[in-house]
């Protein structure tokens, strides 16, 4: 009888015989002490069993080859699983038992692949609640169960993230998936609750880093099924609604529920709560976006009437409003919960985290997450007071009322925020955990009240720009919407309590002032070329009572206001900290008057170079006076290079062609005054015939292109003895530029020629000397750099 003779169920029936004396040898094998042998053996049985079931399917006994694929798979798996689990209980070996574990995993989610999802997330929870209950009961032999413990949480962790996946796309959190009736999505959300507590459960006695994982990932399971259970039953448009306050609620369960959870474990669960409420954000995003960038759209078109509200731009959804509102709402009651001596979750105040004001060190952690709370309740406050009037459907008054109410409440409390007597955040580092004890104030208040004035102030600075560019809509709501801010902004530069918010208010304020000169001379028909004037002026204003009242910098802290040096004192230091920013909005009045003016004098038609030399000189003007403070004597070298900019604009303008009768002369005052300066030899040459040489040179290079020889001829000859003379007198800036001089002259001179060269030879010429240079420079490498770095030397030895 040979093997080809037996039919189908011969084979299978001597495979069945020779699975069960491969089962029955490990425990021979045992009983000799081979106990490796006996697992390979006992691994090889368990392979030949599913053998055995595949047999069975093809001979089809009992009308076995009738069932479906996936029911006779799940139900071999499991027969083979238990099987291997009662095999362990007979023979002592280590690999039956975790084999059947593994095993076990596929019969319920195959019985329900071919389903609806909802019956495939119950396979996989079902599963990993199984996976769960022999995790906890196998915690405490975890020495004798290695390899059962370790498949356990193996298998646990896949089939339950599996469940978890599952259960979020079908709960309709992840887009392009929706959950159907009500009934089916109730069981979707309760499902995923029973997820989220198995895998709670699991947490509790899992290691630390894994607990938190899956905390946060059953936080946010819970979220998404108590959502789940009510999505049905609203509308399309709010439906982002219901997972906002689950994982709102989910955050506060975390937070606020009793027991004896490590802070850890509270702080993964309330971050996943958090995280997909704020989520919940994603698919208004475009809307928020379109709302928020549409004034600064049209600001080519400022004064054609109010756009971005009512009937040329269709309301946004009230939903991302709501959103906004309570995703700001839950984070100010976490930042007020994170304050010194709040409640927490025992009734009393709130513990001082480690390295606090209480042992002379800055509070860490407690400070940061009040801080992240502070940052994410402003900003989010202030997108959801942002997008109202949007989503209101209101007019142009209306919406930039909603605008200008926010901006100047802002503005109140960036000013009134803090302790009086500090200096904002950066000198709160400088105080000690004992100073002013009879203000109350420790260290970490001044730094949290440090962040919290400045915090204030970036959000009214941007809450002010929204409203500002909104007003540009309508003449009368930009005077108003201006004048409305500049005097906000001017109260906080007055009155505020911090360095940080003086300075800013006093700049803001500025900027403003200078945008409402911009829109009177817009009002008044002014071209762009006369209107940046205006600016210019607003520019000069501020940069000198910036110098007036400016004081020295680096004042101590025991200098501040308040610090017992008199009210006089601390009057002249708020002084000086609203100079800093009246001076910041000086210079950058100044370039956006110089770039008005350049622009409107360039336009097509207009071509007014006398308008630019004029800004120019006011410009150049503006950065001299300014030079004239000790501090800012570096401000001289732009003011100069203004004043020759204008100069040269003027001739440019005025048609001069003999450009040096009007350069050379001052260029021969600047270099007198520098030789005068350099008679002590310790001074550099650059301050001392840098802007001379500059004067006098580079106007003539400028005007080269103009023709004729005699320009070349003498620049160049002038060049050379510059050069000559700064390398005799080992002068750096001498040589430099004459050298600089003198070769632009050669291209000046040698660029005709060389391109008729170029042009009378064949094509091939050119890149052929062109790869031989190349290869003479390549071959003489090491030399050239060397001669590279004499020179280089030298230069850098001349003064």
């Amino acid at each position: 009888m040979s093997w080809g003779r037996l039919g189908i169920g011969g084979r299978a029936a001597v495979l069945a015989g020779f699975t069960a004396v491969t089962l029955a040898v490990p425990k021979l094998l045992v009983r000799r002490g081979l106990a490796a042998t006996a697992e390979t053996v006992a691994v090889l049985g368990a392979a030949l069993l599913l053998l055995d079931c595949y047999a069975a399917r093809q001979a089809g006994p009992a009308g076995l080859g009738d069932l479906a694929g996936n029911d006779y798979a799940a139900g071999s798996l499991a027969a083979v699983a238990l099987a291997l689990a009662g095999y362990s209980r007979l023979v002592p070996l280590k690999l039956p038992l975790p084999v059947a574990i593994a095993l076990a995993q596929f019969p319920l989610p195959l019985l329900a692949v071919d389903r609806t999802a909802a019956w495939v997330t119950a396979a996989l929870a079902a599963t990993a609640a199984a996976d769960a209950a022999l995790l906890v009961s196998t915690a405490r032999r975890e020495r004798r169960l290695p390899g059962v413990r370790g498949t356990a949480a193996v298998s646990f962790g896949t089939v339950w993230t599996a469940g978890v996946l599952v259960g979020l796309l079908d709960s309709g959190l992840v887009p392009d998936f929706s959950s159907g009736a009500w009934p089916s999505s109730l069981a979707g959300g309760a499902l995923l609750a029973v997820l989220a507590v198995t895998g709670v459960a699991v947490a509790l006695r899992a290691a630390a880093g894994v607990r938190e994982i899956l905390t946060a990932v059953s936080a946010s399971a819970l979220a998404a099924g108590a959502a789940a259970a009510v999505l049905p039953l609203v509308r399309p448009a709010w439906q982002v609604l219901p997972y906002t306050v689950a994982g709102l609620a989910v955050a506060a369960a975390a937070l606020y529920l009793p027991g004896r959870a490590e802070p850890s474990v509270r702080s993964a669960g309330a971050f996943a709560g958090a995280a997909v409420a704020a989520l919940t954000l994603l698919p208004s995003w475009d809307d928020i976006t379109r709302t928020l960038s549409g004034p600064f759209a049209r600001l080519d078109g400022i004064w054609s009437g109010a756009h971005g509200y009512g009937e040329e731009w269709s309301a946004a959804s009230p939903a991302p409003v709501v959103v906004l509102g309570l995703l700001a709402a839950a984070s100010a009651a976490a930042w007020r919960r994170a304050a010194p001596g709040a409640a927490h979750e025992g009734g009393g105040p709130v513990p001082e985290p480690a390295g606090s004001a209480a042992d002379g060190h800055e509070p860490a952690a407690g400070v940061s997450g009040r801080t992240l709370s502070g940052a994410a309740a402003l900003v989010l406050g202030t997108l959801g007071v942002a997008l109202a009037p949007a989503a209101l459907g209101w007019g142009l008054p209306g919406g930039l009322a909603a605008l200008l109410v926010p901006a100047v409440a802002l503005v109140a409390g960036a000013a009134l925020t803090g302790a009086a007597g500090t200096g904002g955040l950066g000198r709160a580092g400088n105080r000690t955990a004992g100073t002013s004890s009879s203000g109350g104030f420790t260290a970490g208040g001044f730094t949290a009240g440090g962040f919290t004035a400045g915090g204030l102030a970036v959000t009214a600075g941007a809450v002010t720009l929204q409203a500002a560019v909104t007003a540009l809509a309508e003449r009368t709501a930009t005077h108003v919407a201006l004048t409305i801010l500049a005097l906000a902004w001017t109260a906080a530069a007055c009155g505020g309590r911090t360095r940080t918010v003086r300075a800013a208010g006093a700049g803001i304020a500025a900027l403003l002032a200078g945008g409402e000169v911009l829109a009177v001379e817009a009002e008044l028909g002014l071209q762009p070329r006369y209107a940046a004037f205006g600016l210019l002026a607003a520019a000069c204003l501020a940069a000198a009572v910036a110098g007036w009242r400016r004081g020295p910098y680096g004042l101590p802290a025991a200098r501040e206001e308040g610090a017992g040096t008199g009210a006089g004192t601390g009057w002249r230091l708020r002084a000086a900290d609203a100079a800093t920013g009246l001076e910041a909005a000086g210079y950058l009045l100044a370039a956006c008057g110089l770039a008005l003016a350049v622009h409107g004098s360039l336009l097509p038609g207009v071509r007014d170079l006398p308008m630019i030399s004029l800004a120019c000189a006011v410009v150049g003007v503006l950065l001299a006076g300014t030079a004239l403070r000790p501090d800012r004597r570096q401000a001289a070298y732009a003011g100069t290079g203004f004043l020759l900019a204008a100069t040269w604009l003027r001739l440019l303008a005025s048609d001069i062609t003999v450009v040096e009768a009007y350069t050379a002369p001052f260029a021969l005052v600047l270099l007198a005054f520098g030789w005068w300066r350099a008679r002590g030899g310790a001074s550099s040459s650059w301050a001392a015939y840098g802007s001379g040489l500059v004067s006098g040179l580079l106007p003539s290079v400028v005007a080269l292109p103009g023709g004729g020889w005699t320009r070349p001829l003498l620049l160049g000859a002038l060049a050379l003895a510059v050069l000559l003379a700064g390398t005799r007198f080992r002068l750096q800036a001498p040589a430099v530029l004459g050298g600089l001089t003198l070769a632009a002259v050669a291209l000046h001179e040698l660029a005709p020629w060389i391109a008729q060269a170029v042009l009378a030879v064949p094509r091939w010429v050119p890149m052929a000397l062109g790869g031989l240079l190349l290869v003479v420079v390549g071959a003489t490498y090491e030399a050239r750099l060397r001669e590279v770095r004499r020179l280089r030397a030298a230069v850098g030895r001349m003064r």
